[in-house]
């Protein structure tokens, strides 16, 4: 169990921190000004300000942050604001998280190809078989939407963070490679999750952008910080659900 957990740590630190990190890079090369950038949720274990940012380390390991500057719709007059730049910059940053979650899903499935497949293959084995798996996800996720719509239930399972504990100690059994595509699965089902046009979520934030692109100006910050508060509440109560299955499922 010990090492299951340990794994597990492993695998979601890297995919909260490389999405994260994706949030960063852009928003520094698109000249916005970081206030921190945090792993984990609050309360703060440890900080330290660099280039006039504050990283930290927090108690609660479930995820991550990047606090941009104007972030919320203020400070448009400066010139380091979030707020102040273009909605294709803007976009840019927010999809930023996905990208990098896609990109190390890639760079996995490379590392799998090495070991399966002569040299000069595994680097184009690797991506397709990323693009692949992808498209799986999506299909997946697709027949979920639909079924739910349809049906107002679907047939499969959605597994919260004990499903994919007690998954995880399966694939630990099957070698270092079951894990490494694991990781990339899961990384790649991040990257999609975010991707939804769900309050709270990128692909919501991007959405207010599109409706800004199409009405002109930016939708109030008040509104948008009521919804996004809404969708984030949605996600928790989604998340107790899904975990209360994943442990009536083990018992």
């Amino acid at each position: 169990m010990f090492v299951t957990i340990l794994v597990l740590i492993l695998i979601l630190g890297v995919l909260i921190l490389s999405h994260e990190l994706g949030h960063l890079w852009a928003a520094k090369k698109a000249g916005a000004r970081v206030l921190e950038f945090g792993f984990g949720f609050p309360p703060r274990i440890l900080q330290k300000k660099i280039n006039g940012t504050n990283y930290s380390l927090n108690l609660i390991p479930l995820g991550g942050y990047v606090k941009i500057h104007g972030e919320q719709g203020n400070a448009k007059g400066d010139k380091d604001s979030f707020a102040s730049k273009s909605i294709l910059s803007r976009a840019g940053i927010l999809s930023a998280g996905v990208g990098m979650n896609i990109l190390v899903a890639i760079l996995l499935m490379i590392v799998i190809a090495f070991f399966k497949e002569p040299w000069y293959q595994a680097v184009f084995v690797g991506i397709g078989d990323t693009f692949r798996l992808l498209w799986l996800i999506i299909e997946a996720l697709y027949q979920i939407i639909s079924s739910l719509i349809v049906s107002g239930s679907f047939d499969g399972d959605v597994l919260g963070p004990v499903g994919i504990a007690s998954v995880t100690s399966i694939i630990i059994d099957q070698g270092v490679l079951q894990v490494i595509h694991f990781t990339a699965l899961l990384s790649l089902n991040l990257a999609i999750i975010n991707i939804l046009p769900f309050p709270a979520l990128d692909g919501g934030r991007l959405l207010f952008l599109l409706i800004e692109k199409i009405k002109g100006s930016p939708v109030s910050s008040r509104v948008e910080y009521v919804v996004h508060t809404a969708g984030f509440a949605l996600l928790m109560l989604l998340m107790v659900f899904v975990t209360w299955k994943d442990i009536a499922r083990i018992i």
